[in-house]
């Protein structure tokens, strides 16, 4: 007696093609994954009450440069908002916007076990890692640079003579983009590497914040204990991120009192040494774990 059709299953030939449209490459792969965890890190095609914190974080960066513009325009001679002042305002709001992405687009992949989808395509851990801090700090810099640009623009065109004001400027505009961007990829990286452990968004986020609030009291504590040697205590900004970014920021404008006694390039080198390190740890991390 012979088995039905079909009884034990049946293989059908469906012609799988190969695909021979353009090959991109590996940059594309970069800024596609990069542009998926944007999106995903701000919550777009999810319910509305994921958005609710990013755009409150926002307009709380929004709302004073708005004001300063505001109060410029009908007060010209009157300063509501400095350069150097507007960056020591939004390290906190920057900083919990970072700690508000960076699980997003990190601890995700780990809890939706992603990491080996992603790492059997060309697209790589070097790779993975380089997008992510990409995303992180494309978005960041929508927080630390973008409302500085526009506080700029606000203060040249509301000047007598715009255009000389704005020619005049050219030197501010290049302080706040490299202010920004350093900010922006520096408190990025170190979000990054912290969420790069677990799966568990909630753990990432607390995470980050209490390693914040840590790492100004190790900063405070090695201070005071080299309070009588200031060549040494001046370096206790390199534990912490708020006075390695005020350091930065007032080399840059010319108001040294804001940080530490440190000349500007040393600043930037803490920021690029800590960019650097917190990638090759995720990497490693990546290459041995996943």
């Amino acid at each position: 007696m012979s088995a039905a059709p079909g009884e034990y299953g049946e293989i059908f030939d469906r012609g799988y093609r190969h695909y021979d449209g353009p090959r991109l490459g590996q940059a594309q792969a970069i800024w596609a994954l990069a542009r998926y965890s944007m999106a995903r890190a701000l919550g777009m095609r999810r319910p509305w009450t994921a958005k609710i914190i990013p755009m409150l974080l926002y307009a709380a960066v929004a709302i004073p440069v708005l004001i300063a513009i505001g109060i410029r325009a009908f007060f010209p001679a009157f300063v509501f908002l400095r350069y150097p002042e507007f960056f020591g305002a939004i390290f906190l709001l920057v900083g919990i916007f970072v700690a508000l992405i960076a699980p997003e687009m990190m601890s995700s992949d780990r809890h939706d076990r992603l990491l080996p989808l992603y790492f059997s395509r060309p697209i790589g851990r070097t790779s993975y890692v380089l997008a992510k801090l990409l995303a992180t700090g494309l978005l960041t810099l929508s927080m630390s640079l973008l409302p500085a640009v526009v506080l700029w623009l606000g203060n040249g065109f509301l000047a007598p003579e715009p255009l000389p004001a704005l020619q005049a400027g050219l030197g501010d505009l290049g302080r706040i983009v490299v202010a920004g961007t350093m900010i922006a990829f520096y408190l990025g990286a170190i979000g990054l590497l912290i969420s790069s452990f677990t799966g568990r968004k909630s753990v990432a986020v607390g995470v980050i914040i209490l390693g914040f609030v840590l790492s100004e009291s190790l900063s405070v504590a090695i201070l005071q204990a080299f309070r009588d040697r200031p060549d040494l205590a001046r370096w206790s900004m390199v534990v912490s991120p708020s006075r390695t970014i005020a350091t930065m920021v007032g080399q840059l404008f010319g108001e040294p009192d804001l940080g530490s006694d440190v000349p500007l390039n040393v600043a930037l080198g803490v920021m690029a040494a800590v960019i650097a390190i917190c990638c090759g740890v995720m990497f490693a991390w990546y290459q041995r774990r996943d």
